[in-house]
């Protein structure tokens, strides 16, 4: 692998050359084994008829963080019940096609040698964050129950 420093702005960047579908071999290591975790999840246990509780903010406050209800919207997609996904935890039900779409642009990009910034901008950051604040606050108020996840078996 040779890499070049070159300025760009005032800053050295440092330029891989290397290409090929070796390079791909990263991104989609770490997609499949997201997808291999989640799907072993799915196998081991049902979150809709077992409680596990692992939010520790909604333990201690009883308030949904954004988090909430993840592993059972998680749960939701694989069957493909993207209507119970998204009453589960809408947050995550949207993000995770968009994080594929981002895993599939860096594989393509590492193949073709080129470029791959992984961290966003402060301006992107500063917005995801407020997205996920914003969730966190409505999912909590009576008059947006529905972003609320579904209650627990026996809940």
């Amino acid at each position: 692998m040779t890499a070049a420093v070159r300025p760009e702005h005032g800053e050295a960047v440092l330029r891989s050359t290397a290409r090929g579908p070796r390079r791909a071999l990263l991104p989609l290591g770490i997609g499949v084994a997201g997808l291999a975790l989640a799907v072993g999840v799915q196998l081991v246990f049902d979150p809709f008829r077992t409680h596990i509780p692992l939010c520790l903010v909604n333990h201690l406050t009883g308030l949904e963080c954004p988090g909430c209800g993840a592993i059972r919207a998680v749960h939701a997609m694989l069957d493909g019940d993207l209507l119970l996904a998204l009453r589960n935890n809408a947050l995550l039900t949207v993000a995770a096609p968009l994080a594929a779409a981002g895993m599939a642009v860096w594989t393509v990009r590492r193949a073709l040698g080129r470029r791959t910034d992984l961290m966003p901008s402060r301006a992107v950051l500063l917005v995801l964050v407020g997205i996920a604040v914003l969730f966190s606050v409505l999912r909590n108020l009576p008059m947006f129950w529905f972003l609320a996840p579904i209650s627990y078996v026996g809940g």
